[in-house]
């Protein structure tokens, strides 16, 4: 459960008490004010993860109060609009708000709009009981090649991270050293601690797209004893990003592949999750004992598909498989990304087909996406406004749970979609 603070910023009583309520009852620490003064106030006295303001309230001061925190860093607005005045709504956004939710609005959507601004802006705060021992862990994987899959994984991880939002680091490439997992040097609270795993070992390339130069990878890791009993020993193969980001690396030779078991993978995940908020792991295309063992202790899947015969056939296949030999406890979620200009099927045929409606769909950019990997600055860190950079945002908060509740629908014989509609 999250314990951002948030500051609450309105006029009216009843609107004020309504989102203390309902901010609180999520598991916010909330502060109310009732004027943008106050609220300037109040965020140079305190840490302030989120601003939830009454557009009457705000009017006018929607950048200054995004610019009053520590430091002059970025904190994320939300404004409460006049209900059915879209007018109004687009005024504010055009204004510098980060999004906006009408005054009639549903605690639900309340709560996923505060939670998306968080991620965002990389100031999710899980609780650390609530996750001490288990680092959430999302797997990547497409039953065919060329279709992006590191990509989607990469930039997924920078999201959770906390890069690619307002105000974040977006200088090119990353630093090769050990991680440590501290503060930023300013006294404020790192932000959520995320892991990247290459688990393509003979061709993987986490580390080009994130332009980094690791000293030591995963073979390595899974070769040694020590280290694998021993914390800080396995902190000592993880390389950091720029970022923050916390990358395990696929080793230089396809050969180190065969000396990394199922055992040792269990060794290693075992010793990582409890140091980590999130893991991600891109499993590329090749589906091996690992890779399937991997599937079936991971809390969300993404499969990721290019709409088009063969890799909706293979998707198929993947499914009938996985069904009856593997079949998944865990959320899957499906992702199509176009990798070519041609839109080969609609995103509508997929949904029909699979039968799953697709968490996200990731728009062609040819010159941004090649740029980015040849550069080894991911597109959210080097073009966060992109249409790509919205999806890929969309994506990562499915991978916490924003989205639609999914189908309640009964496992029966321990078999069923692998994908749900939500």
């Amino acid at each position: 459960m999250p314990s951002n603070p948030i500051l609450i910023c309105a006029r009216s009583p009843d609107l004020r008490t309504e989102l203390e309520s309902a901010l609180s009852e999520a598991g916010y620490a909330t502060t109310s004010v009732t004027t943008p003064a106050d609220a300037v106030a109040a965020m140079r006295s305190r840490p302030i993860d989120l601003i939830v303001a009454e557009g009457l309230a705000a009017s006018g001061a929607i950048a200054s109060l995004r610019t009053s925190g520590e430091g002059g860093r970025i904190t994320p607005i939300l404004i409460v609009a006049p209900a059915h005045d879209v007018e109004a709504r687009i005024a504010f956004l055009e204004a510098g708000a980060d999004d906006v939710i009408p005054g009639t609005f549903a605690r639900s959507e309340l709560e996923a709009k505060a939670m998306a601004l968080l991620i965002r802006s990389g100031k999710v705060r899980p609780e650390m009981t609530a996750r001490a021992g288990h680092g959430e862990t999302v797997c990547f994987f497409s039953p065919k090649g060329g279709v992006g899959t590191t990509t989607l994984a990469v930039n997924t991880a920078l999201l959770l991270a906390g890069a690619g939002s307002a105000g974040a680091a977006s200088g090119p490439g990353g630093t090769a050293h050990r991680t440590g997992g501290t503060p930023d040097g300013h006294g404020q609270a790192p932000g959520p601690r995320v892991l990247l795993m290459d688990l393509d070992l003979q061709f993987g390339q986490v580390a080009t797209h994130l332009n980094l130069s690791p000293r030591y990878d995963l073979a390595g890791l899974a070769s040694d004893e020590q280290a694998l009993a021993d914390t800080e020993l396995a902190r000592a193969y993880l390389t950091t990003h720029a970022s923050g980001l916390s990358v395990l690396a696929a080793p230089p030779r396809p050969e180190a592949d065969f000396r990394v078991t199922v055992e040792h993978l269990e060794r290693i995940v075992e010793i990582m999750r409890p140091l980590f908020d999130h893991i991600v792991v891109d499993l590329g295309s090749r589906l091996d004992p690992r890779s399937l063992w991997l599937l079936e202790q991971s809390d969300v899947h993404v499969f990721v598909l290019f709409p088009e015969i063969a890799a909706l056939r293979s998707m198929s296949l993947l499914n009938a498989f996985l069904a009856e030999t593997t079949p998944l406890q865990a959320r899957s979620l499906l992702v199509i990304n176009h990798v070519l200009p041609t839109e080969l099927l609609k995103a509508r045929d997929v949904e029909n087909l699979l039968r799953a409606k697709p968490a996200a769909e990731v728009p062609y950019l040819e010159v941004e996406m090649m740029r980015a990997v040849n550069e080894g600055v991911p597109i959210v860190i080097g073009r966060p406004a992109s249409t790509a950079s919205a999806a890929l945002r969309r994506l990562a908060q499915a991978t916490v749970g924003i989205e639609a509740a999914p189908s309640t629908a009964s496992r029966k014989s321990g078999r069923r979609r692998l994908f749900r509609r939500s």
